[in-house]
């Protein structure tokens, strides 16, 4: 057992990692604006969000190690006590589209630590200075051998993931970096589990009780549009009543979205290239709305959804689907699995239960009247989903649960309590 890293110190650590990172504001943020384009407002909330996790993290390490003891449960009387302990090394790859959050002090990394677990955290190719700064706080505050940061490109990512050192892998990115991870542990002669969350269309499916609220368009528009559309929460397809009711929620969606400011870059080339060759190929699928240049968001009305209209478009843009309200249920299971599903009506509407059903088994997160953009780090957060939004829809990668992926059950039969237990907290269960 693993048990060289108390909780108490792991919990003053990432509490001095937070305190020396608010610090640091004024060093971080221009060089993580000057690598993303992402503006200092975003950044500065995105920093404090990865200050906030990892104390929230750090204070819930001594209920997440808990042991569980079942007194006199097994044959002879014996008790039965069940530890967590530390699965080991963890490989954490840095997302692009939160530096800061999901980078390579982000929460991902900081669960990991909180499990008890030294981490090696892979750089995003796209920000080599952001990852040195922040590894050079983390290596500062850190105790030796508990944080390392590699550089490389694809050789090294599937390097790092055969390395029979790490014992677990956590991901967030496109769904072929996660699959070519995947791939690669399980040709480990010792498989290891790989804790990806990929893409996702985020669909949200408007009742005609919310087609009069003037407010929705604009929101539901600013969520498409903001961060140049580049989070992983972003509605990808929104889902209209088919009738004459919702052409001025249509059009005043399409409109706002048209009229947001163009982003002047996006994280990488590429992913400005992808979003410029989707709004050519999207005319041929229905009718354009805004996207006067590459640089601008816009929509795409279609009567019928198949082929890359399942797919999520990282950028600003969102697919309007036109459909008959009973055949929601219907859509929702023909859509691949996805981090979010959000509902927009009246929450005394009668079409409401039936289509909630409908969309639990497609998403991990079901909201009501909001934007699935802003993920709150708490208890209760699940941010994973059904594949391929992520490949493991069993654990999350935001809140306090996050912590569960990097540490293994062990029962304990027959052992004195202060042994099995080595000190840790104790819930009782009784036969």
């Amino acid at each position: 057992m693993n048990r060289t890293w108390d909780p108490d110190r792991r919990r003053a650590a990432l509490h001095a990692l937070a305190d020396a990172l608010t610090g640091a504001r004024d060093r971080i943020l221009p060089v993580a604006a000057a690598e993303t384009g992402l503006g200092e407002a975003r950044l500065t909330a995105e920093l404090d969000r990865t200050t906030g996790q990892l104390r929230l993290l750090g204070d819930r390490i001594a209920t997440a190690g808990a042991a569980v003891i079942a007194p006199g449960a097994a044959a002879g009387g014996a008790d039965v006590v069940r530890i967590r302990v530390p699965v080991g090394p963890v490989a954490v790859f840095a997302a692009s589209n939160f530096p800061l959050a999901f980078g390579v002090l982000g929460g991902d990394t900081a669960a990991a630590l909180a499990a008890g677990c030294p981490v090696v955290v892979k750089a995003h190719p796209a920000q080599p200075r952001t990852a040195d700064l922040l590894a050079g706080i983390a290596t500062e505050v850190l105790p030796d051998g508990m944080f390392r940061l590699v550089h490389g490109g694809a050789d090294a990512s599937i390097a790092l993931v055969r390395d029979p050192s790490i014992r677990a892998v956590a991901f967030t990115g496109s769904p072929s970096g996660g699959r070519a991870l995947m791939d690669a542990a399980a040709a480990r002669p010792d498989p290891i589990p790989v804790y990806a969350e990929m893409g996702s269309l985020n669909p949200v499916f408007v009742l005609p009780s919310a087609l009069p609220v003037p407010t929705w368009p604009a929101t539901l528009a600013a969520a498409v549009t903001g961060s140049a559309g580049q989070l992983c929460t972003k509605p990808g397809l929104v889902v209209v009543p088919a009738s004459t009711a919702s052409n001025a929620f249509t059009a005043a969606f399409g409109t706002a979205v048209a009229a947001a400011d163009p982003f002047e870059r996006m994280l990488t080339p590429a992913m400005a290239d992808a979003h410029a060759q989707w709004r050519t190929r999207a005319a041929g699928h229905g009718v354009v709305t805004g996207g006067a240049s590459p640089r601008h968001a816009f929509t795409v009305e279609v009567d019928a959804l198949d082929g890359e209209l399942l797919e999520e478009h990282f950028g600003p843009a969102a697919v309007v689907l036109r459909a008959p309200v009973e055949r929601y249920a219907e859509i929702a299971a023909a859509l691949p699995g996805s981090l979010t599903a959000t509902i927009l009506a009246d929450p005394a509407d009668e079409l409401l239960p039936a289509l909630l059903a409908a969309l639990i088994p497609l998403a991990g997160r079901v909201i009501l009247n909001g934007v699935p953009t802003g993920v709150a780090v708490c208890e209760a957060m699940h941010h994973g989903g059904p594949w391929p939004s992520a490949s493991n829809p069993l654990h999350t990668s935001v809140g306090t649960q996050a912590v569960d992926r990097f540490l293994r059950p062990v029962a304990l039969q027959g052992f004195p309590p202060e042994l099995a237990t080595g000190g840790q907290v104790v819930s009782r269960t009784f036969m």
